[in-house]
């Protein structure tokens, strides 16, 4: 979209890479407990207080404008027209992107410590890695079940990978008519 000040706003979303979460992460903190979504067992909001931070990250503002820089006007006018269009013609263009982007927030969301750990008190609500950090305990650590903890916590991102590849393989431009 073209609007007044687009450059501005899109290098201020993108200078936003260069904080990192450790600098944030404690007004982040008080308005998850403001909003009541830290440590809800009985509710969803508190797998939201989890989920909300990483939701929208500047890097995947920036890969998805790079990916749609690429679709050509006439068809992104032509989708402003029709929105069955852009399900059917646009967003088929970017699909390797969007997969890309997917790929890289479920790992790194999968993979977070810092935030469950500040967030979650209730052990039933317990992340993987936060649940392995655990087993171990000030004076013993039962390393066979870490050991095993850590490769089991592997394969969920090795099957969403396994499902997502076929989006980087297929071509940029699918689904748009050359002509």
């Amino acid at each position: 979209m073209s609007f007044r000040g687009k450059k501005f706003v899109f290098f201020a979303i993108l200078a936003t890479i260069m904080i990192p979460f450790q600098a944030i992460m404690l007004p982040v903190y008080i308005i998850t407990l403001k909003l009541h979504l830290i440590d809800s067992v009985n509710n969803v909001m508190g797998y939201i207080g989890l989920v909300m931070p990483f939701a929208v990250s500047a890097f995947g503002i920036f890969l998805m404008r790079q990916a749609f820089i690429k679709v050509p006007k006439e068809v992104e006018e032509a989708a402003i027209v029709d929105f069955q269009m852009f399900t059917r013609v646009v967003i088929p263009m970017v699909k390797p992107t969007l997969a890309v982007l997917a790929v890289f927030t479920f790992i790194g969301s999968w993979g977070e410590f810092l935030w469950p750990s500040i967030m979650l008190t209730k052990d039933a609500m317990y992340t993987l890695p936060v649940g392995i950090n655990n087993l171990q305990g000030m004076f013993s650590s039962n390393w066979r079940f870490i050991a095993a903890g850590s490769i089991i916590s592997t394969i969920p991102i090795i099957v969403f990978f396994l499902m997502m590849q076929r989006y980087f393989i297929s071509g940029e431009n699918d689904g748009a008519v050359k002509g």
